[in-house]
């Protein structure tokens, strides 16, 4: 996020990068709106011309990292490699940049912030389906995959895991967690049609969802 000073558009590059900083560090409830124009190097007054509150600068921060894992998964999902290698690729990607902005997923866990969580997982499904979406498409030649709708599969899986995985609303334990973490790579493998076991196994040999969105 770092940016030139000059225009309105580098300034509040400048708040927002001073901003996920402070927040990286000590976590979104430990910044004041103080610290974070200090970090900007600029007079708190000149925060309000940018941001309402904390609330409307951390919204923006969310859409900013939805577009990072977006992305991030576009990336990754043009390798050269069979469309499973790419699809595992491009989850992986999406949740690595997840896990770097852990103070987000913090942020979003809080009871006030409830309607904000809930706008960023819709973003975040609606801009995520169609990439998964184009990889599964052109697996689909291949016979990597043999689903009728990607796109509207893939946005109800994606809706699905957030609900049950993601927010921590069901307070699941560490075994409860892993349990229906392998069960949603098993419905999601069946959902688009892949051979047995393909991406079970490739999502556990990478890790991906021990730490997903919250």
């Amino acid at each position: 996020m770092a940016s030139r000073r000059g225009t309105s558009q580098d300034r509040a590059g400048d708040i927002l990068a001073a901003a996920a900083r402070l927040f990286r560090e000590r976590g979104f409830k430990s910044v004041s709106i103080d610290e974070i124009a200090q970090g900007a190097g600029i007079a708190k007054g000149t925060f309000y011309l940018y941001f309402k509150t904390k609330d409307d600068l951390l919204a923006k921060l969310a859409e900013l990292v939805v577009e990072d894992m977006v992305q991030a998964a576009e990336t990754a999902g043009r390798a050269d490699s069979g469309a499973i290698d790419r699809f595992c690729a491009a989850v992986l990607a999406m949740q690595s940049v997840d896990r770097s902005e852990h103070y987000l997923a913090d942020a979003l866990n809080h009871l006030e912030n409830s309607g904000l969580h809930e706008l960023t997982n819709r973003a975040l499904v609606r801009r995520m389906a169609p990439v998964l979406a184009a990889i599964v498409d052109q697996g689909q030649r291949d016979g990597d995959f043999n689903v009728e709708d990607a796109q509207a599969t893939l946005e109800f899986l994606l809706a699905g895991q957030a609900a049950l995985l993601g927010g921590g609303g069901f307070q699941w334990s560490p075994a409860e967690h892993a349990a229906r973490l392998r069960a949603t790579f098993i419905i999601i493998e069946r959902s688009l049609g892949a051979p047995v076991g393909a991406l079970v196994e490739r999502f556990s040999a990478l890790g991906i969802g021990r730490e997903g969105r919250n």
